[in-house]
């Protein structure tokens, strides 16, 4: 290796270390541009800060309930009872248990529910009632279109959440008040309680006229077995001296108390879907009411400008960054630069004359 190669090794790793980058070269830009960091940070900050303060506040009202158990249980448990019984006579009773609070969500996502709910009048900022369909400004071109538009709309301000553990289920509703946050879930849960009040009934409505019909056939079938039982033992006064006469008896005796057995089962059971087709008791276990919320859901003013107010920084920081790596290769007279400076001013003419011939 000649003395000149080894010189020219050297003179490279020397232009290679005087081109590392310091950690005091890093913080050069920041500290030349700290007026354009803080100036975008600040018009960021204040720009969010306007937006947050022209934004619609938003106030979430909540409520939670719990299912009862069907007043129909202990219907239910005589028709099975019965079953067994006079499965054999065509009584085939239908079963009766409490409702998964599942199904109430679900219900409090339907068409039928929120619909009342978008038709319900509700008292505005002005204190005068008008229907939330029109409180929540939903346009449309037909009633039609501005039901569905409001489901649309009442769906995304709804949070339904199911506990598993206790059958609690807790509805949040957000609105633009919090008075009217409070009333439309209130609202809400007494359409729901409405809603599962007129199934009931009109279960035991149906449950009435199952156990009215068969009532009416097994009093029948048991005076048809009274008479026959009747006319034997008044045709056979001494039958317990013949074995088959006892047998006949006996048997004539135990399908008159099976038919007694029936009807006094479908008598308790069509009394009690009589009382439960006009019971009207809330089956519905309101935990906590919704109250007006004191405190706004969004936006939060203050947390939103210190959060655009930070991302401004980093953008002000990119910023800097990028004039001051500008400013070096005009500087230094970079090719890539100046070759960057070309482009840029072909791309401007390409684009003025694309403008001219549209």
């Amino acid at each position: 290796m000649t003395a000149a190669d080894s010189e020219s090794r050297m003179a490279g790793t020397g232009d290679s270390r005087e081109h590392d980058i310091s950690f005091f070269e890093l913080l050069t830009p920041l500290i030349r541009r700290w007026r354009l960091i803080t100036g975008i940070a600040i018009g960021g900050a204040l720009t969010a800060a306007v937006v947050l303060v022209l934004q619609r506040p938003v106030y979430t009202a909540e409520t939670s309930f719990a299912p009862e158990t069907s007043p129909n249980a202990g219907l239910a448990g005589s028709l099975i009872g019965l079953a067994g019984l006079a499965g054999q006579f065509g009584v085939s009773p239908t079963t009766s248990s409490s409702v998964s609070p599942d199904f109430f969500a679900q219900v409090l996502h339907s068409r039928e529910i929120q619909r009342s709910i978008l038709q319900s009048e509700f008292p505005d900022h002005s204190g005068a009632s008008r229907p939330l369909l029109d409180i929540l400004e939903v346009r449309g071109t037909t009633p039609e279109q501005r039901l569905q538009k409001g489901t649309r709309r009442l769906n995304q301000r709804l949070e339904i959440d199911v506990d598993r553990r206790t059958g609690v289920v807790s509805l949040s509703v957000e609105m633009p008040s919090p008075r009217l946050a409070a009333d439309v879930a209130n609202r809400m849960v007494e359409l729901l309680n409405r809603f599962n009040l007129e199934r009931r009934q009109s279960q035991s409505r149906e449950e009435r006229r199952f156990s009215g019909d068969r009532l009416a056939t097994a009093e029948r079938e048991l005076r048809a077995a009274e008479q026959a039982h009747l006319a034997f033992l008044q045709r056979n006064r001494a039958y317990s001296e013949s074995p088959l006469l006892t047998f006949e008896a006996n048997r004539l005796s135990r399908e008159v108390q099976l038919k007694q057995e029936i009807f006094l089962t479908l008598t308790k059971s069509y009394e009690q879907a009589r009382i439960s087709e006009v019971r009207d008791t809330p089956v519905l276990t309101v935990i906590d009411s919704a109250v007006p919320p004191v405190l706004r859901t969004r936006p939060r003013r203050v947390i939103g400008t210190i959060i655009a107010g930070l991302l401004a920084g980093l953008v002000g920081v990119v910023v800097a960054y990028g004039v001051e790596f500008r400013r070096r290769a005009r500087a230094q007279g970079r090719p890539d630069y100046r070759a960057m400076q070309e482009a840029w001013k072909e791309a401007r003419r390409g684009v003025a004359a694309t403008l001219k011939r549209s």
